[in-house]
């Protein structure tokens, strides 16, 4: 694995965020980090490895900035193989309020070899696995081997027996060599053993061989490859003489089937004749389709006029009784006008002398 770039925020003793680029680091060749007791130097290593496994290597309970409310950590890093792949993680931590110790929040693993960026995993677990997968060490293999924690040194270099053997295993790839190996062996040698036992009873059962006995079976079986030649020239014959069938039977199997498609196609004739009967009695229909349609257009605008007419006598009977009813009422009128018109011509007469009579009281009153 190839670190290119590292960014933490909020992580240890980084409040604001810090950016390191391993790529402008490393053009010198080697370099180091220097600075006093909790100036921050493990804390760089921390977010390696919190990037990688979502853990610290010192494993402490609170790695967030006691001035912060969150962590925030991306890792940009290479690894080299048939073909160079990038890869960049991302992870985010909250502190609990109820415990105050970090909870993980989104988290990301991306490929970042081309320009079309794609997203591997999104969860905490499938990071976790998936960077595992991509690296190739367990955290124990990685913190023992890659970044070591202050003090563990010496650990690493007392390991024995099995735990060195199996991290050695895992760092150099050889698990092929190691107990892959042993079981595939185990497996053979069992597979040999068995073999070896069948043998043994077999030769057993044969018993001793001598030369006669030899000498007949190896004339047996001179014998015998003489039989097979010759089965094998007759076997040849009959595949030749199958073939040669085979030929045969498959053009009367077409033959047939072309018979049977004939003796459909025949049949289907009469039913294309009595369709095309059909279609002609229907192209007949389809020239008579004009007239019938003038015909039924006719026959509604009778029966339209003869609504339109009813309608009209309606409303004439209406007018009608209309007409009769005003008649009657012109008749009342003009009768009752006869009978007071000589009372109001004669009322209108006296209405007239008295006027006059009153006129004449005002001027002698005058």
């Amino acid at each position: 694995m190839k670190p290119i770039r590292l960014k933490i925020k909020g992580l240890n003793s980084f409040v604001e965020e810090q950016e390191i680029d391993f790529l402008q680091l490393t053009r010198g060749g080697f370099f180091g980090i220097f600075g006093p007791t909790g100036s921050g130097k493990s804390t760089i290593l921390d977010g390696i490895t919190i990037a990688l496994y979502g853990d610290e290597s010192r494993n402490s309970a609170d790695f967030i900035n006691v001035g912060c409310d969150e962590a925030l950590i991306g890792f940009e890093f290479q690894i080299s193989g048939k073909e160079i792949k990038r890869y960049l993680v991302q992870r985010s931590y909250k502190r609990d309020r109820k415990t105050n110790r970090p909870r993980s929040g989104k988290c990301s693993l991306m490929d970042i070899t081309s320009v079309n960026i794609i997203v591997l995993e999104d969860t905490v677990t499938g990071v976790n696995e998936k960077c595992r997968e991509i690296i190739g060490l367990t955290k124990e293999d990685f913190t023992r081997t890659v970044v070591l924690p202050q003090g563990k040194f010496s650990e690493f270099l007392k390991m024995e027996g099995k735990s060195r053997r199996d991290m050695l295993e895992r760092l150099f790839n050889l698990q092929e060599y190691g107990d892959l190996l042993r079981n595939k062996l185990k497996k053979k040698l069992d597979q040999e053993g068995s073999r070896k036992i069948s043998l043994e009873g077999e030769m057993k059962g044969i018993g001793e061989v001598t030369q006669e006995a030899l000498n007949e079976k190896i004339e047996e079986n001179r014998l015998k490859k003489q039989t097979f030649h010759k089965e094998s020239e007759l076997l040849e014959q009959i595949i030749k003489r199958y073939e040669d069938n085979r030929e045969v039977h498959d053009l009367q199997s077409e033959l047939v089937s072309y018979v049977a498609e004939k003796n459909e196609l025949e049949g289907q004739k009469k039913d294309f004749r009595s369709k095309e009967a059909g279609l002609e009695r229907h192209r007949s229909a389809n020239s008579l389709l004009p007239y019938i349609t003038r015909y039924e257009n006719v026959i509604q605008d009778k029966a339209n006029k003869q609504a339109i007419y009813r309608e009209s006598k309606q409303q004439h009977e209406i007018f009608k009784e209309k007409r009769d009813v005003c008649k009657r009422q012109y008749e009342i009128s003009k009768e009752r006008q006869e009978k007071e018109l000589p009372n109001l011509i004669e009322k209108k007469q006296r209405i007239q002398q008295a006027l006059e009579e009153q006129e004449k009281l005002d001027g002698i009153t005058m």
